[in-house]
C-alpha cells in the first residue's frame, strides 16, 4: 500500500527575492554615503598683475 500525505513535499524557495533586497539596500547605502562626502575644494586665493599695458609706455 503506497503512504499518501496530507501536505504536498516542500520546495525550495527562489533566492531571487533576497537578492533584490540587498540589492536594494546596497544602492541606497552607496547613495547615502555619496551624499555625506565631503566634495567641497578648498578656496585658494589668485593674485594676478592688472597694470594696464597702454599707460606703461
Amino acid at each position: 500500500m503506497r503512504r499518501t500525505y496530507a501536505s504536498p513535499t516542500r520546495r525550495r524557495r527562489s533566492p531571487l527575492p533576497i537578492i533584490l533586497i540587498v540589492l536594494l539596500v546596497a544602492i541606497v547605502g552607496l547613495l547615502v554615503w555619496l551624499s555625506t562626502r565631503s566634495t567641497e575644494v578648498p578656496q585658494q586665493r589668485v593674485e594676478q598683475d592688472v597694470t594696464n599695458a597702454a599707460l606703461a609706455h
